[in-house]
Protein backbone atom coordinates (compact mmCIF):
# COMPACT_ATOMS: atom_id res chain seq x y z
CA UNK A 1 0.00 0.00 0.00
CA UNK A 2 1.57 3.32 -1.03
CA UNK A 3 1.52 6.51 1.06
CA UNK A 4 -1.14 7.96 -1.19
CA UNK A 5 -3.38 4.95 -0.60
CA UNK A 6 -3.02 4.80 3.18
CA UNK A 7 -6.22 3.95 5.04
CA UNK A 8 -6.70 6.29 7.99
CA UNK A 9 -8.53 3.94 10.29
CA UNK A 10 -7.80 0.82 12.27
CA UNK A 11 -6.60 -1.38 9.43
CA UNK A 12 -6.01 -4.59 11.37
CA UNK A 13 -7.44 -5.59 14.73
CA UNK A 14 -8.02 -8.60 16.97
CA UNK A 15 -11.46 -10.19 16.98
CA UNK A 16 -13.35 -10.91 20.20
CA UNK A 17 -13.09 -14.60 19.43
CA UNK A 18 -9.88 -16.13 20.75
CA UNK A 19 -7.01 -17.04 18.42
CA UNK A 20 -8.25 -14.91 15.50
CA UNK A 21 -6.82 -11.84 13.77
CA UNK A 22 -8.88 -10.02 11.15
CA UNK A 23 -8.01 -7.56 8.37
CA UNK A 24 -10.05 -4.38 7.95
CA UNK A 25 -13.77 -5.25 7.78
CA UNK A 26 -14.55 -2.76 5.01
CA UNK A 27 -14.51 -4.13 1.48
CA UNK A 28 -15.71 -2.14 -1.53
CA UNK A 29 -16.90 -5.27 -3.35
CA UNK A 30 -19.00 -6.49 -0.42
CA UNK A 31 -16.81 -9.47 0.46
CA UNK A 32 -16.70 -10.66 4.05
CA UNK A 33 -13.66 -10.39 6.29
CA UNK A 34 -11.12 -13.19 6.09
CA UNK A 35 -10.33 -14.91 9.38
CA UNK A 36 -6.66 -15.56 10.10
CA UNK A 37 -5.91 -18.08 12.89
CA UNK A 38 -3.13 -16.49 14.95
CA UNK A 39 -1.35 -19.79 15.58
CA UNK A 40 -0.73 -20.26 11.85
CA UNK A 41 0.93 -16.87 11.28
CA UNK A 42 4.73 -16.82 11.05
CA UNK A 43 5.05 -13.03 10.75
CA UNK A 44 3.34 -9.90 9.43
CA UNK A 45 4.83 -7.75 6.65
CA UNK A 46 3.54 -4.18 6.29
CA UNK A 47 4.27 -2.25 3.07
CA UNK A 48 3.78 1.50 2.81
CA UNK A 49 1.70 3.20 5.49
CA UNK A 50 -0.54 1.01 7.63
CA UNK A 51 -2.06 1.87 11.00
CA UNK A 52 -2.38 -0.61 13.88
CA UNK A 53 -4.01 -0.29 17.26
CA UNK A 54 -2.66 -1.32 20.66
CA UNK A 55 -4.90 -4.41 20.74
CA UNK A 56 -3.17 -5.68 17.63
CA UNK A 57 0.27 -5.34 19.22
CA UNK A 58 -1.06 -7.06 22.33
CA UNK A 59 -2.12 -9.96 20.13
CA UNK A 60 1.30 -10.06 18.42
CA UNK A 61 2.98 -10.20 21.81
CA UNK A 62 0.70 -12.93 23.12
CA UNK A 63 1.32 -15.19 20.11
CA UNK A 64 4.98 -14.14 19.63
CA UNK A 65 4.41 -12.92 16.06
CA UNK A 66 6.99 -10.49 14.63
CA UNK A 67 5.90 -7.52 12.51
CA UNK A 68 8.28 -6.30 9.78
CA UNK A 69 7.73 -2.91 8.15
CA UNK A 70 8.81 -1.64 4.74
CA UNK A 71 8.57 1.91 3.41
CA UNK A 72 7.03 3.22 0.20
CA UNK A 73 10.17 2.25 -1.72
CA UNK A 74 10.05 -1.36 -0.49
CA UNK A 75 13.06 -0.91 1.81
CA UNK A 76 13.07 -2.54 5.23
CA UNK A 77 12.68 0.10 7.96
CA UNK A 78 12.23 -1.88 11.17
CA UNK A 79 10.47 -4.60 13.12
CA UNK A 80 8.27 -5.06 16.13
CA UNK A 81 9.72 -8.07 17.95
CA UNK A 82 7.61 -9.25 20.92
CA UNK A 83 9.42 -9.53 24.22
CA UNK A 84 11.14 -12.89 24.48
CA UNK A 85 9.78 -14.63 27.55
CA UNK A 86 11.89 -17.71 26.83
CA UNK A 87 15.23 -16.02 26.15
CA UNK A 88 18.47 -17.75 27.01
CA UNK A 89 21.26 -15.48 28.25
CA UNK A 90 23.72 -18.37 28.12
CA UNK A 91 23.21 -18.73 24.36
CA UNK A 92 23.82 -15.03 23.79
CA UNK A 93 26.92 -15.01 25.99
CA UNK A 94 28.26 -17.99 24.05
CA UNK A 95 27.49 -16.20 20.80
CA UNK A 96 29.45 -13.16 22.00
CA UNK A 97 32.40 -15.37 22.99
CA UNK A 98 32.51 -16.82 19.47
CA UNK A 99 32.34 -13.30 18.03
CA UNK A 100 35.32 -12.06 20.05
CA UNK A 101 37.38 -15.21 19.41
CA UNK A 102 38.95 -14.42 16.02
CA UNK A 103 39.64 -18.06 15.15
CA UNK A 104 36.06 -19.20 15.92
CA UNK A 105 34.49 -16.19 14.23
CA UNK A 106 36.48 -16.65 11.03
CA UNK A 107 35.64 -20.36 11.00
CA UNK A 108 31.88 -19.67 11.11
CA UNK A 109 32.10 -16.80 8.61
CA UNK A 110 34.14 -18.98 6.24
CA UNK A 111 31.60 -21.81 6.45
CA UNK A 112 28.68 -19.44 5.78
CA UNK A 113 30.33 -17.91 2.71
CA UNK A 114 31.42 -21.32 1.45
CA UNK A 115 27.80 -22.52 1.59
CA UNK A 116 26.54 -19.30 -0.04
CA UNK A 117 29.08 -19.64 -2.85
CA UNK A 118 28.14 -23.29 -3.43
CA UNK A 119 24.48 -22.24 -3.70
CA UNK A 120 25.48 -19.56 -6.21
CA UNK A 121 27.38 -22.16 -8.25
CA UNK A 122 24.37 -24.46 -8.17
CA UNK A 123 22.25 -21.68 -9.72
CA UNK A 124 24.80 -21.14 -12.48
CA UNK A 125 25.24 -24.84 -13.15
CA UNK A 126 21.47 -25.24 -13.48
CA UNK A 127 21.35 -22.54 -16.16
CA UNK A 128 24.48 -23.92 -17.81
CA UNK A 129 22.73 -27.28 -18.10
CA UNK A 130 19.84 -25.47 -19.79
CA UNK A 131 22.20 -24.06 -22.42
CA UNK A 132 23.61 -20.78 -21.05
CA UNK A 133 27.29 -20.06 -21.74
CA UNK A 134 28.59 -19.92 -18.16
CA UNK A 135 31.88 -21.82 -18.28
CA UNK A 136 34.01 -18.77 -17.45
CA UNK A 137 32.02 -17.42 -14.46
CA UNK A 138 31.71 -20.94 -13.00
CA UNK A 139 35.48 -21.49 -13.34
CA UNK A 140 36.26 -18.11 -11.74
CA UNK A 141 33.85 -18.61 -8.84
CA UNK A 142 35.20 -22.12 -8.21
CA UNK A 143 38.66 -20.58 -7.92
CA UNK A 144 37.35 -17.99 -5.44
CA UNK A 145 35.63 -20.77 -3.49
CA UNK A 146 39.02 -22.44 -3.00
CA UNK A 147 40.37 -19.14 -1.65
CA UNK A 148 37.40 -18.76 0.71
CA UNK A 149 38.14 -22.18 2.20
CA UNK A 150 41.72 -21.05 2.96
CA UNK A 151 40.93 -17.55 4.15
CA UNK A 152 42.11 -16.50 7.63
CA UNK A 153 40.50 -13.08 8.14
CA UNK A 154 37.07 -11.44 7.96
CA UNK A 155 38.43 -8.69 5.70
CA UNK A 156 39.74 -11.23 3.21
CA UNK A 157 36.45 -13.13 3.27
CA UNK A 158 34.47 -9.96 2.60
CA UNK A 159 36.69 -9.14 -0.36
CA UNK A 160 36.29 -12.62 -1.81
CA UNK A 161 32.51 -12.54 -1.27
CA UNK A 162 32.34 -9.24 -3.15
CA UNK A 163 34.29 -10.73 -6.06
CA UNK A 164 32.00 -13.77 -6.19
CA UNK A 165 28.91 -11.58 -6.28
CA UNK A 166 30.36 -9.33 -8.99
CA UNK A 167 31.03 -12.28 -11.30
CA UNK A 168 27.71 -13.91 -10.42
CA UNK A 169 25.55 -10.87 -11.11
CA UNK A 170 27.34 -10.07 -14.35
CA UNK A 171 26.57 -13.60 -15.58
CA UNK A 172 22.81 -13.10 -15.22
CA UNK A 173 22.62 -11.51 -18.66
CA UNK A 174 23.45 -14.93 -20.11
CA UNK A 175 20.20 -16.53 -18.96
CA UNK A 176 17.66 -13.81 -18.13
CA UNK A 177 15.09 -13.82 -20.93
CA UNK A 178 14.36 -10.12 -20.69
CA UNK A 179 17.16 -7.66 -21.43
CA UNK A 180 17.50 -5.14 -18.62
CA UNK A 181 21.12 -4.00 -19.12
CA UNK A 182 22.24 -5.41 -15.76
CA UNK A 183 26.01 -5.34 -15.21
CA UNK A 184 26.64 -4.84 -11.50
CA UNK A 185 24.97 -4.52 -8.13
CA UNK A 186 24.10 -0.95 -7.13
CA UNK A 187 22.25 -0.60 -3.84
CA UNK A 188 21.64 2.97 -2.66
CA UNK A 189 19.52 3.74 -4.54
CA UNK A 190 19.08 0.54 -6.58
CA UNK A 191 19.74 1.58 -10.18
CA UNK A 192 17.82 -0.36 -12.81
CA UNK A 193 15.09 -2.97 -12.77
CA UNK A 194 17.14 -5.96 -11.61
CA UNK A 195 18.83 -4.04 -8.81
CA UNK A 196 15.38 -2.99 -7.62
CA UNK A 197 14.21 -6.61 -7.52
CA UNK A 198 17.36 -7.73 -5.71
CA UNK A 199 17.00 -5.01 -3.07
CA UNK A 200 13.34 -5.79 -2.49
CA UNK A 201 13.92 -9.53 -2.35
CA UNK A 202 16.90 -9.20 -0.02
CA UNK A 203 14.87 -7.01 2.35
CA UNK A 204 12.23 -9.74 2.53
CA UNK A 205 14.96 -12.33 3.12
CA UNK A 206 16.50 -10.34 5.99
CA UNK A 207 13.15 -10.02 7.73
CA UNK A 208 12.42 -13.76 7.41
CA UNK A 209 15.84 -14.58 8.86
CA UNK A 210 15.21 -12.12 11.70
CA UNK A 211 11.92 -13.87 12.51
CA UNK A 212 13.62 -17.26 12.68
CA UNK A 213 16.54 -15.95 14.74
CA UNK A 214 14.03 -14.47 17.17
CA UNK A 215 12.44 -17.88 17.64
CA UNK A 216 15.73 -19.66 18.36
CA UNK A 217 17.12 -17.55 21.23
CA UNK A 218 20.09 -16.19 19.26
CA UNK A 219 20.94 -12.49 19.34
CA UNK A 220 20.32 -10.97 15.88
CA UNK A 221 22.77 -8.13 16.58
CA UNK A 222 25.80 -10.45 16.94
CA UNK A 223 26.90 -11.77 13.56
CA UNK A 224 30.14 -13.30 12.33
CA UNK A 225 30.66 -11.97 8.81
CA UNK A 226 29.02 -8.60 9.36
CA UNK A 227 30.27 -6.39 12.18
CA UNK A 228 28.12 -5.93 15.26
CA UNK A 229 26.91 -2.40 15.98
CA UNK A 230 25.14 0.46 14.20
CA UNK A 231 21.79 -1.09 15.18
CA UNK A 232 22.16 -3.65 12.38
CA UNK A 233 20.81 -7.18 12.63
CA UNK A 234 24.20 -8.62 11.68
CA UNK A 235 23.30 -12.27 12.23
CA UNK A 236 20.21 -11.92 10.00
CA UNK A 237 22.47 -10.65 7.22
CA UNK A 238 24.82 -13.60 7.79
CA UNK A 239 22.11 -16.26 7.64
CA UNK A 240 20.56 -14.52 4.62
CA UNK A 241 23.83 -14.98 2.68
CA UNK A 242 23.18 -18.72 2.67
CA UNK A 243 19.59 -18.48 1.45
CA UNK A 244 19.55 -15.51 -0.93
CA UNK A 245 20.72 -17.64 -3.89
CA UNK A 246 18.17 -20.42 -3.29
CA UNK A 247 15.20 -18.18 -2.46
CA UNK A 248 15.54 -14.54 -3.59
CA UNK A 249 17.52 -15.18 -6.77
CA UNK A 250 15.33 -18.11 -7.80
CA UNK A 251 12.23 -15.93 -7.43
CA UNK A 252 13.83 -13.18 -9.55
CA UNK A 253 14.74 -15.67 -12.29
CA UNK A 254 11.17 -16.98 -12.30
CA UNK A 255 9.32 -13.66 -12.43
CA UNK A 256 11.65 -12.34 -15.14
CA UNK A 257 11.90 -15.42 -17.36
CA UNK A 258 8.17 -16.17 -17.18
CA UNK A 259 7.45 -12.45 -17.79
CA UNK A 260 5.40 -12.26 -14.61
CA UNK A 261 7.16 -8.91 -14.09
CA UNK A 262 8.31 -6.69 -16.98
CA UNK A 263 9.66 -3.15 -17.36
CA UNK A 264 6.05 -1.93 -17.37
CA UNK A 265 5.75 -3.03 -13.71
CA UNK A 266 8.22 -0.35 -12.54
CA UNK A 267 8.05 3.37 -11.99
CA UNK A 268 10.99 5.73 -11.53
CA UNK A 269 10.85 8.30 -8.74
CA UNK A 270 13.81 10.35 -7.50
CA UNK A 271 16.22 7.93 -9.23
CA UNK A 272 14.57 4.97 -7.46
CA UNK A 273 13.27 2.12 -9.60
CA UNK A 274 10.09 1.10 -7.80
CA UNK A 275 7.88 -1.91 -8.24
CA UNK A 276 4.26 -1.01 -8.77
CA UNK A 277 1.83 -2.38 -6.20
CA UNK A 278 0.50 -5.25 -8.33
CA UNK A 279 4.02 -6.36 -9.24
CA UNK A 280 5.13 -6.09 -5.62
CA UNK A 281 2.27 -8.35 -4.63
CA UNK A 282 3.24 -10.87 -7.33
CA UNK A 283 6.82 -10.92 -6.08
CA UNK A 284 5.78 -11.39 -2.43
CA UNK A 285 3.43 -14.22 -3.42
CA UNK A 286 6.22 -16.00 -5.32
CA UNK A 287 8.60 -15.37 -2.42
CA UNK A 288 6.14 -16.99 0.01
CA UNK A 289 5.64 -19.93 -2.37
CA UNK A 290 9.39 -20.44 -2.47
CA UNK A 291 9.65 -20.34 1.34
CA UNK A 292 6.90 -22.95 1.56
CA UNK A 293 8.46 -25.22 -1.05
CA UNK A 294 9.36 -28.61 0.43
CA UNK A 295 12.61 -30.23 -0.69
CA UNK A 296 14.54 -33.37 0.21
CA UNK A 297 17.52 -32.39 2.35
CA UNK A 298 20.30 -34.60 0.98
CA UNK A 299 22.42 -34.72 4.13
CA UNK A 300 19.46 -35.26 6.47
CA UNK A 301 17.53 -37.46 4.01
CA UNK A 302 14.23 -35.86 5.01
CA UNK A 303 11.60 -33.55 3.53
CA UNK A 304 11.66 -29.97 4.78
CA UNK A 305 10.49 -26.51 3.64
CA UNK A 306 12.91 -23.68 2.97
CA UNK A 307 11.39 -21.67 5.84
CA UNK A 308 12.03 -24.58 8.21
CA UNK A 309 15.55 -24.84 6.81
CA UNK A 310 16.26 -21.28 7.92
CA UNK A 311 15.11 -22.04 11.45
CA UNK A 312 17.09 -25.28 11.43
CA UNK A 313 20.15 -23.30 10.34
CA UNK A 314 19.87 -21.23 13.51
CA UNK A 315 19.65 -24.34 15.68
CA UNK A 316 22.54 -25.83 13.72
CA UNK A 317 24.65 -22.82 14.73
CA UNK A 318 23.57 -23.11 18.37
CA UNK A 319 24.41 -26.81 18.49
CA UNK A 320 27.86 -26.14 17.06
CA UNK A 321 28.61 -23.37 19.56
CA UNK A 322 27.46 -25.61 22.41
CA UNK A 323 29.79 -28.37 21.26
CA UNK A 324 27.03 -30.76 20.22
CA UNK A 325 28.39 -30.75 16.66
CA UNK A 326 32.08 -31.12 15.85
CA UNK A 327 31.81 -29.03 12.68
CA UNK A 328 29.45 -26.34 11.45
CA UNK A 329 27.99 -27.19 8.05
CA UNK A 330 25.46 -24.61 6.76
CA UNK A 331 22.88 -25.59 4.16
CA UNK A 332 23.98 -25.88 0.55
CA UNK A 333 21.96 -27.29 -2.31
CA UNK A 334 24.63 -29.47 -3.92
Amino acid sequence: MSDAEAIHQIDIYEDEREHVILPSPKFENGEESKYLPAETIEAFYAFGEVRFNSQFFKCLSYYSIPLHMFNYYGNYIGSFIPQDSEGDGAIQLLQAQFYFDTHKRVYIARKILEAATRNILDNLQTHQYEGANLDQPIMKINSLLDQIRLSISIEELLGLEGNVRQIYYKSWNEFLKQKFDFEKRIKNPPVGYINSLISFGNSLMYSVCLSEIYRTRLNPYIGFIHEAGNKKHSLAYDIAEIFKPVIVDKVIFKVINLRMITDKDFKIKNDFYLLKENAKQKFVEEFEKRLSTVITHKRLNRRISYRSLIRMECFNLINFMQGKLKTYEPYYST
